[in-house]
């Protein structure tokens, strides 16, 4: 064969009749692994020989009269056939590799090759979009076949503009249509394929919900917790079918069910029509897993990363492929509540407009930083919370309790959930500032700028009556206060306390969707007061609750279910709360912009805050889920915004405007090592401040008000820190080390952001521009913004 300067390759026969599955009940020659989706006019296909797609033709068209068939080629790799048979080109180095495997369909790896042969195999592959000249034949000679090429990584999800693709199709074909989809095995692209026409064709052929409908022709439903397509893992970390029989699946399930993975947990929850279409999806799985059921792919894999004794190559082998499973399974639930959805009506001929998936998906971007979660920490959604789970079962013992909370099925308050109350022991309390039932409240210095933890109805009535939000004398006037709301939790109050979204089994940690918009959130928490009504209508007005107190023998707190009798009204969404205060007389503003640590900063954020300024505001009061952390930023937004107002700065005194000399001018001028860090002085920091106007002014201002809103969080510390943690962190913690630099990046980014919006203002006010445009018309900045480094 020829030679390229830096590759050899050959063509490789890319037809594989060894790879049929000896349980499918069907066999077609030149076909392998060919088979037909119970119910449904679905067939999944290995790449056939040109026979073999004449035989799948006649097995397809002819036994349902003739109908046409739409044929789904899932292949990345340029296919050609030559004499009947498909070949596809091979490095010699890696004969068993996709060539193109992470390059999509671009040939330019291989445009410089030399042989005259292989150009004209490439050229054709390419200008032909490799096996479709065959289509093309077939079609002349009059048999009912279309072909389309949806190019899919080996391995890997699909990407939202391929389920567009696919949606597109499916929704064009007349309705007698039959869907062939294929790759080179048959098996995993294929598989995720024929899902994606299932969960297609019930929602155009019956509407919204998508429901599975029975028929004679269906196959006897599925066992959820096994299949024919069980796989096990052989010993390079990657499925083997063959391996499958020696595996215990039921084992499996007693110890770690998919349920048991937080995240999609938290994704079904997140759509109103979740559970609904998740159960659907499932289904359609295990109708479609007669290869490969792809849920217990992902336990596969999850059980060899737990694994005691397994190989660190074979284990990293298994987390990659495991966690790509994952993000498939997550995106298919995803694409089942976009299916179900009203954006979907305008590819059923019922809306005005056609809303594809990837532009939904960009309207949710907490889906986006959910998806991105499973990649930055893979090990952490296959870990069982064993260090939770059996210490909570062992305090409560309660099986009525239990059961009771396993049971429940609401959309929000699903299946597993509990409502913890808000408050608990250990919790931070601010050290000059007590209030009943509002832990944590802290004032910024010299600013009308306040922060405190969750309150209690309360708590927030004593903050508000204390910053004069009320005229109890009549001879005052009330001083309005803007409520900034900054949790991505999920919030309701019973009886006036909070209580929050958990799990049962992990009982203390945060169910946070990072990303999530304010209404959206107000959403969730909307449901989760109707999942409340409904129990408690069902109970006899009765709530199983929980709270967690702290044992001084054990010096350990424990979680605690207890029972509470109530009254539908004594059930409010934090709008609810807030609203119900104005009515009573508080002159307040209440907003819910969510905003978190664990969230990405950007420019659109400080617009967000900056929207809350209102010249006839006397205080501003943020709400965090401890009143410590992300809060600061939100803080030292607003301060900023209003050291750059002329009429705040005229109300205020000398005493409480910029007074404080700042830390570069308190210290020598040369400084190093620890104590520049300290100052802020990252080397991509310096480089902002040479860029910006004002840029050394507008630095020092920010890290005088970072020092005064220190008593809820310290941005530069938090910095500071994440860079130590990362330096001393294992260098083979490939997942720790990982998520120490994304958190220290976001932390550096909000430093950037604080930095810039200080310079805008000097530049500009919001009334003219927002800060986001400002920003993009500015790309040097962006530029900057995206590439900061934590270790410079």
């Amino acid at each position: 064969m020829g030679k390229s300067s830096d590759v050899r390759l050959f063509l490789k026969s890319d037809h594989c009749p060894g790879c049929q599955n000896l349980n499918l009940p069907e066999r077609v020659e030149g076909a392998p692994n060919f088979r037909e989706v119970p119910g449904f006019p679905v067939y999944g296909v290995a790449n056939p020989t040109v026979d073999g797609i004449r035989a799948v033709i006649q097995r397809v068209s002819s036994s349902k009269g003739g109908r046409p068939i739409l044929w789904h080629n899932m292949r990345e790799e340029p296919v050609i056939y030559i004499n009947g048979k498909p070949f596809v080109l091979r490095e010699v180095e890696r004969p068993y590799k996709n060539m193109l495997e992470y390059t999509g369909i671009d040939r330019e790896r291989v445009e410089r090759m030399e042989a005259r042969l292989k150009e004209d195999i490439l050229r054709e592959a390419e200008r032909y979009g490799g096996a479709i000249m065959v289509y093309k034949c077939l079609e002349s000679e009059g048999l009912p076949i279309k072909y389309a090429r949806v190019p899919i990584t080996d391995g890997k999800a699909p990407k939202s503009s391929d389920f567009d693709t696919i949606a597109l199709n499916i929704a064009s074909a007349s309705k007698d249509t039959a869907f062939v989809f294929n790759c080179q095995m048959g098996r995993g692209r294929t598989t995720t394929g024929t899902v994606t026409a299932c969960l297609l064709r019930l929602r155009l052929d019956y509407g919204r919900p998508i429901r599975m409908h029975l028929d004679n022709s269906c196959h006897e439903e599925v066992d959820i917790s096994s299949s024919s397509g069980e796989e096990a893992i052989g010993d390079n970390g990657l499925l083997d079918s063959d391996a499958s029989k020696s595996e215990n699946v039921k084992e499996l399930h007693r110890s770690f069910g998919i349920n048991d993975i937080l995240l999609l947990r938290k994704i079904t929850r997140l759509f109103d029509n979740g559970i609904e279409c998740r159960e659907v999806l499932d289904a359609i799985i295990d109708r479609c897993a007669a290869m490969q059921n792809i849920r217990q792919a992902v336990l596969q894999y999850r059980k060899v990363i737990n694994r005691q004794h397994v190989e660190p190559r074979v284990r990293r082998v298994a987390l990659n492929r495991g966690a790509e499973y994952l993000e498939r399974y997550f995106k298919l639930i995803a694409f089942s509540a976009y299916v179900g959805s009203e954006a979907f009506d305008g590819f059923c001929w019922q809306g005005d407009t056609k809303i594809s998936f990837k532009t939904w998906l960009h309207q949710r971007p907490e889906i986006q930083t959910m998806k991105w979660s499973i990649r930055l920490r893979p090990g952490r959604c296959f870990t069982v919370p064993d260090e939770q789970k059996a210490p909570y079962e062992s305090r409560h013992g309660d099986v009525v309790m239990e059961a009771i909370v396993k049971a429940r099925n609401g959309s929000v308050l699903g299946k597993g959930s509990i409502l913890k109350m808000y408050f608990f022991p250990g919790q931070r309390k601010s050290s000059c500032m007590h209030f009943q039932g509002a832990p944590h409240v802290y004032k910024v210095d010299g600013y009308p700028v306040y922060s405190m933890a969750t309150p209690a109805i309360d708590g927030a009535r004593e903050v508000l009556s204390y910053l004069g939000a009320k005229d109890r004398t009549g001879s005052t006037a009330a001083q309005k206060v803007v409520i900034i709301d900054l949790r991505e939790e999920a919030v309701v109050y019973i009886k006036g306390t909070p209580f929050v979204l958990r799990e049962l089994d992990q009982p203390v940690d945060t169910l946070k969707h990072v990303g999530i918009t304010g209404p959206l959130v107000e959403h969730i928490e909307t449901r989760m007061k109707e999942d409340i009504f409904s129990e408690v209508t069902q109970s006899g007005g009765q709530m199983l609750l929980h709270r967690e107190e702290y044992n001084p023998a054990s010096d350990q707190s424990s979680v605690i279910g207890y029972w509470e009798n109530i009254w539908l009204n004594d059930v409010k969404t934090p709008a609810e709360v807030y609203a119900a205060l104005k009515d009573e007389g508080y002159d307040i503003e209440y907003r819910r912009i969510p905003l978190t640590r664990e969230r990405e900063a950007f420019a659109a954020d400080v617009d967000a805050i900056q929207s809350c300024r209102d010249e006839f505001a006397r205080f501003y009061l943020f709400i965090s889920h401890t009143g410590f952390g992300g809060v600061a930023y939100a803080m030292a937004i607003t301060c900023l915004g209003l050291s750059a107002d002329a009429k705040f700065v005229s109300e205020q005194t000398a005493e409480t405007h910029y007074v404080s000399t700042s830390i570069n001018e308190r210290l020598p001028y040369q400084i190093s090592g620890e104590d520049s860090l300290k100052q802020g002085d990252y080397r991509d920091i310096l480089s902002l401040t040479r860029v910006l106007v004002c840029g050394p002014k507008s630095k020092e201002e920010v890290d005088i008000v970072i020092d005064r809103c220190a008593g809820a969080g310290h941005l530069r510390d938090e910095i500071l820190q994440h860079k130590k943690e990362l330096e001393n962190c294992p260098s083979d913690d490939d997942e720790t080390r990982s998520y120490l630099m994304d958190m220290g990046i976001k932390a550096l980014r909000r430093y950037f952001f604080l930095i810039t919006y200080r310079s805008y203002l000097y530049c500009s006010s919001p009334r003219e521009t927002a800060f986001a445009s400002w920003m993009e018309a500015r790309p040097e900045l962006g530029h900057l913004c995206d590439n900061l480094r934590l270790d410079r």
